[in-house]
């Protein structure tokens, strides 16, 4: 059939993405956030007990633009981690990533979205929410080396320490 007897754990993995198991084996949707967005990976991991560890404690308090429905569309396809580094304000893998395929800079989600467009987003959003000035410079940092990159100008990223 359409759904693929050859792949049913295909199926089941994107069902798992939408839902989850609760006790007495029965499924229930992923809860929604007090944004009305559906809790994903981390976010939901992390909120269903008490953090215990930086990441899940990041995770649990996290309310920046990399939120599920802020950067990206429900269901939304083609997000690469060039997208996700402009979604979150991370400049240095932004750097990283375009400095060895500066080409990835055009690369646009199902929605259209290329980095630059996403990392700009985020910036307009900083600004509307009266975010904190670093996370703001983040973002601007981000769009700054996907313009870069589409100027075809050469971004280079040196790995600098030893694990001393």
């Amino acid at each position: 059939g359409i759904l693929g007897s050859q792949r049913p754990h295909t199926l089941l993995f994107f069902v798992a993405i939408r839902y989850v198991k609760q006790p007495g084996l029965r499924w229930q949707l992923m809860p929604r956030l007090p944004d009305g967005s559906i809790a994903h990976g981390e976010k939901w991991f992390a909120l269903r007990g008490r953090p215990k560890n930086q990441t899940e404690e990041f995770w649990a308090s996290y309310q920046g633009f990399g939120n599920a429905n802020l950067a990206f569309e429900e269901g939304e396809k083609g997000v690469t981690p060039l997208h996700k580094s402009a979604a979150f304000g991370w400049p240095q893998q932004a750097q990283f990533l375009l400095a060895r395929d500066p080409m990835q800079c055009w690369t646009k989600t199902s929605t259209g979205q290329t980095a630059r467009d996403v990392a700009s987003r985020a910036v307009a959003w900083c600004r509307s929410n009266h975010r904190p000035q670093e996370e703001l410079l983040r973002h601007e940092e981000v769009a700054e080396w996907c313009l870069q990159a589409e100027l075809g100008k050469e971004i280079s990223f040196n790995i600098v320490g030893n694990n001393d």
